[in-house]
């Protein structure tokens, strides 16, 4: 990826060149447009030059020709002498560079009278002489100065002097009327364009050392564009190195260094607004970090101490959700520690005296079966021990309603106990139902968190934490309830054994009142007490039997009620760990 310090120079150089090369360009098209201009008026300037210069040679000759004319005219020539003296001195005559120009004479007939050149065409009639091109040279020259009395110039193709080029020439002729002779002269053409090429070719070099000139100090103009243009990239993209710094370390959650930019310009204003954003996260981390720690320790009184904006505003929402859930819960989970733990040691209470009873009773059934013996073994003293057996039956069945009394009394609180389980086993399922929604919450969290993007990768650590937090409340309560249910589950043991325990009781009260109608046999029939000792006898023992395993479930069941009341004390104690609210 180009940075932008390489983008900043890639466009300045590139705008440099476009620049230079408009400037080269537009100086090139300037110079060449004056040198086009200065040639133009040059080779004008040069072939009106020529013109003038032709011109003024050919009227320089007729005056000349004047002159012989007024001579002859005053009687000192003859018409030939005068001719032939005009004849010589016109093929004599010589002008420009080198003398290069030279004059020949045509009649208005069309016969060539002097050529200093072509002398033997001298008296030929050159009426049809025509150039490459088609041009009828002589009858062209002489329709130019029979239209004008001052001449005039034409054009035509026309052997040089070295009898073998032929080029294009240009021609001034005068007639001369008092004689009717043309004289004529002329440049040709390329030897002008030669001149021309020469100056053209001297104009041309200025063009090049101009246009290397220009060359150069666009060069330079571009090489000094250039170093200013990376003095300044490196000043413009010095603060935005420190801009790009600052947001690598926020995108991965290092909040411990500013941007240090001391410009008033937009990348100052951007960098402390980076700032300003770090250091409001630092806030919010902080606030966070702090209200979760003292969440672990126990502590659900603690409070929001910086004041949270924008989308932080659903994690503060979320957070005290989970708190004040977790307080009301915990708080839910005292109360009924405190009950668990009422209710066990009243069922321990009734289990100890329900021991102590059935004790009792065992005592007396032995005893009953001591007397018993002595009665099988001493029928003689029938009589007698009948009305001590009658009240010791007596006494028994004082002791059995007591016995009922007190089973009924374990029945109900055995049934109390079962109905605080299946409450405790509802409170057990709100524990759970809250641990469900903490856990939504802290994924609600999760989802905040990645909505904040890459700066909300912090709080989805916070969320995992809540998380945690709830799944040790789920298994807490699921421990609770396992516990809660093994009482539940020894509760309606013991529910069933005191059923079983009452209707042995019942049992034993029917078969008091059995013994109580024998003992009264006895004492009327003493005939058939052998028979009725042996009935009850039997009978003796079985409520012994009854009566010892009676005695076993209620030191059992004792046994279950001093555990629930210890898991009770130990949750209370789990639960007192947590500084809570009592209400919110």
């Amino acid at each position: 990826m180009r940075s932008v310090k390489a983008l900043l120079l890639s466009v300045n150089i590139f705008i440099v060149i476009v620049v230079a090369a408009v400037i080269g360009l537009t100086a090139r098209r300037n110079m060449l447009d004056q040198i086009t201009i200065s040639l133009d008026a040059y080779k004008k300037t040069l072939y009106e030059g020529y013109d003038n210069a032709v011109e003024y040679q050919v009227q320089s000759v007729v005056t000349l020709l004047q002159g012989i004319y007024d001579r002859q005219q005053k009687g000192e020539l003859t018409e030939a002498a005068a001719k032939k003296e005009a004849i010589k001195y016109v093929k004599a005559l010589r002008y420009g560079k080198d003398d290069g120009g030279y004059f020949w004479v045509d009649d208005t007939d069309y016969i060539l009278i002097a050529h200093p050149i072509l002398e033997e065409q001298e008296g030929d009639n050159r009426y049809d002489l025509k150039d490459q091109n088609g041009v009828m040279i002589i009858q062209e020259i002489l329709k130019t100065v029979q239209s004008s009395k001052e001449g005039g110039f034409n054009e035509f193709y026309y052997t040089k002097a070295d009898g073998v080029t032929v080029a294009p020439k240009r021609a001034y002729s005068m007639l001369f009327e008092p004689w009717g002779w043309v004289i004529s002269s002329g440049n040709y053409i390329d030897d002008i364009e030669k001149i021309y090429d020469a100056h053209k070719g001297k104009m041309d070099l200025q063009l090049r050392r101009q246009i290397q000139m220009t060359n150069l100090c666009v060069a330079v103009m571009a090489v000094v564009s250039i170093f200013i243009s990376i003095i300044y990239a490196q000043k413009f993209t010095k603060p935005l190195r420190k801009i790009r710094d600052l947001a690598v370390r926020l995108s991965k959650c290092d909040l411990s260094q500013p941007a240090s930019i001391k410009s008033k310009n937009e990348f100052g204003q951007t960098a402390q607004t980076l700032n300003n954003a770090q250091e409001i996260l630092k806030t919010y981390i902080n606030d966070i970090s702090r209200i979760l720690h003292e969440m672990a320790e126990g502590n659900f009184e603690v409070e929001v101490e910086a004041e949270y904006e924008g989308e932080f505003i659903e994690i503060y929402n979320s957070m005290k959700t989970i708190k004040n859930s977790l307080n009301n819960t915990l708080a839910q989970i005292d109360d009924v520690a405190v009950q668990v733990s009422f209710g066990s040691e009243q069922i321990s209470n009734i289990s100890q005296q329900l021991a102590q009873a059935t004790m009792q009773q065992t005592g007396s059934v032995q005893n009953v079966s001591v007397r018993m013996e002595e009665v099988l073994a001493q029928a003689e003293h029938n009589s007698q021990n009948a009305e001590k057996a009658k009240d010791c039956v007596i006494q028994a069945e004082k002791q059995i309603e007591t016995g009922v009394e007190m089973m009924g009394k374990l029945s109900q609180a055995i049934q109390d106990i079962s109905e605080a389980s299946d409450n405790i086993g509802k409170i057990i399922k709100n524990i759970d139902d809250i641990s469900f929604q903490t856990n939504l919450l802290a994924l609600n969290a999760s989802v905040e968190a990645a909505r904040a993007g890459e700066a909300g990768k912090g709080f989805a650590v916070v969320a995992d934490e809540v998380s945690s937090l709830a799944q040790k409340s789920i298994s807490s309560a699921n421990t609770t309830h396992e516990l809660i249910e093994s009482s539940i589950r020894t509760v309606k043991k013991g529910i069933q054994i005191a059923a079983d325990t009452e209707k042995s009781l019942f049992a034993i009260v029917e078969e008091n009142k059995a013994i109580h109608n024998l003992v009264m046999e006895i004492a009327r029939d003493s005939a058939e007490q052998a028979e009725s000792s042996g009935y009850i006898n039997q009978q003796i023992g079985n409520i012994s039997s009854a009566a010892q395993a009676n005695s076993a479930t209620v030191q059992q069941s004792a046994a279950s009620s001093e555990e629930l009341s210890q898991q009770a004390a130990i949750m209370k104690e789990l639960v007192e760990k947590f500084n809570i609210r009592k209400q919110i």
